[in-house]
């Protein structure tokens, strides 16, 4: 039902399963394969290609729980819901997760919006921080006009990102040596690789953030998860092929533009042509990411763990106004503070810890709701025991101790954070509300 203006609380039912597996794509590809690919190449030499593999193996074991859990619980706010039914009586748990996750994809919004604001310098002479703002604002606009409008934005711009990725495939392919590509690094440095690599992987969790918005979403949920998931981990391993056959890791890990350096050695109008492409990668990125974080809020003040006003709709569009205003608030404050670097570590940890919190949710609901209707299961049980969550589980915990100490005290930062608000809601508003759906 169409929301009234300023005062409604639903959201349009207008996503089918190509927006959503497109959405999937777009948040996924996103900048990050366009800016960390030199650094995961410094770590990983011409074994780059692996990383990539080990990084989609953990998220196609954690994509698995998320589908399942999808269709179990069908609302805006993902990981915030599935553990406010794990963990009923932990109010607190569902809380600071949601908190970490919503900062975590404001900074990378951030982030993403200053290397828009770095490329666009390219062309146009203005401070990356300026062109940073200007990519908040009107992407915070576009999403407030309709999530179908966004959606045909996102699809025409992870097309554009597709086709650069096609592009450096095509260039890089034909130089592609086996005997290079079969010199496998240590153990150590694959490990370091993938958790810096696990960064361009994320994005299909925030399909799940769309549940109100899709048509069928006990049908086109887990389809699109998967699919956009797979989808790009073709394209990641291919690129990572072709990137090492045009250069060097070590020269790679030297550029501050990889791809565009990768390409150039055949073609410049080519190196030029995906400096374009970054604008419209980071552009994007920046759109889906305020869009994914503005549902977590609305979904926090739904389940009344945020002020009720987030929880508004604007007008017949439908959109989470005052989320999304609050979403671009924490954004521009942060403008001055991240770079692309930090908030890829900071955006992985987060994310493979909440990785970690949703296949635990989604073993303690076996048990604890073992009646309630899934459209989709994941496959491979001992009893009731699911045994992929647990290796979800174990190979999320292993990547998220590859990080340096910055990092870490960034996250407990964030967690503080959390803490701190949650204190001041409990004291100060009234108590927080009960299970989501």
């Amino acid at each position: 039902m169409p929301a009234d203006r300023g005062g409604g609380t639903g959201l349009q039912r207008s996503l089918g399963l190509a927006s959503l597996t497109f959405y999937g794509i777009g948040l996924i590809i996103g900048a990050g394969i366009y800016s960390v690919i030199g650094a995961v190449a410094g770590k990983a030499g011409n074994g780059l290609w692996l990383s990539f593999v080990v990084a989609a193996v953990a998220a196609f074991l954690t994509a698995l729980s998320y589908a399942e859990l999808a269709t179990m619980f069908p609302k805006a706010g993902a990981e915030y819901v599935y553990l406010q039914h794990a963990a009923p009586r932990g109010r607190w748990i569902p809380f600071l997760m949601g908190v970490v996750l919503t900062v975590a994809a404001t900074a990378t919004a951030t982030s993403v919006a200053l290397a828009f604001g770095g490329y666009l310098g390219i062309f146009i002479p203005v401070p990356p921080i300026a062109g940073a703002l200007l990519l908040l604002v009107v992407a915070t606009g576009v999403s407030l006009i309709g999530i179908r409008e966004s959606s045909w934005i996102n699809t025409t711009f992870t097309l554009v990102e597709m086709g650069g990725l096609v592009m450096i495939i095509v260039l890089g392919m034909p130089s592609a040596r086996a005997a290079s590509l079969a010199e496998i690094p240590a153990f150590g440095a694959t490990l370091g690789a993938a958790s810096l690599v696990f960064f361009v992987y994320l994005g299909f969790e925030g399909i799940a953030n769309l549940a109100e918005e899709a048509r069928r979403p006990e049908r086109d949920l887990p389809r699109a998860i998967l699919l956009s998931l797979a989808v790009t981990t073709v394209l990641y391993v291919a690129v990572s092929v072709a990137a090492v056959s045009l250069v060097s890791p070590a020269r790679l890990a030297a550029s501050t533009s990889p791809m565009a350096d990768a390409v150039s050695v055949v073609s410049g109008r080519a190196g030029n042509a995906i400096g374009v492409i970054a604008l419209f990668a980071t552009g994007n990125t920046a759109l889906i990411t305020l869009i994914a974080a503005s549902r977590k809020l609305f979904s926090m003040a739904a389940g009344g763990d945020m002020p009720p006003f987030l929880g508004r709709t604007f007008g017949r569009r439908g959109t989470p106004s005052w989320a999304s205003f609050a979403v671009l608030g924490g954004a521009v404050l942060l403008l001055p503070l991240c770079s692309v670097a930090e908030a890829a570590s900071l955006s992985s940890l987060a994310s493979l810890v909440a990785f970690l919190a949703v296949n635990l949710a989604l073993i303690v609901l076996r048990y604890q709701d073992a009646d309630r209707p899934r459209p989709f299961r994941v496959p491979l049980a001992i009893g009731r025991l699911p045994i992929l969550p647990v290796a979800g589980m174990g190979i999320a915990g292993l990547l998220a101790l590859q990080f340096d100490g910055r990092v870490y005290l960034a996250g407990i930062l964030v967690l503080v954070l959390g803490w701190a608000v949650y204190g001041l809601r409990l004291r100060f508003g009234p108590p927080p509300g009960g299970t989501v759906g």
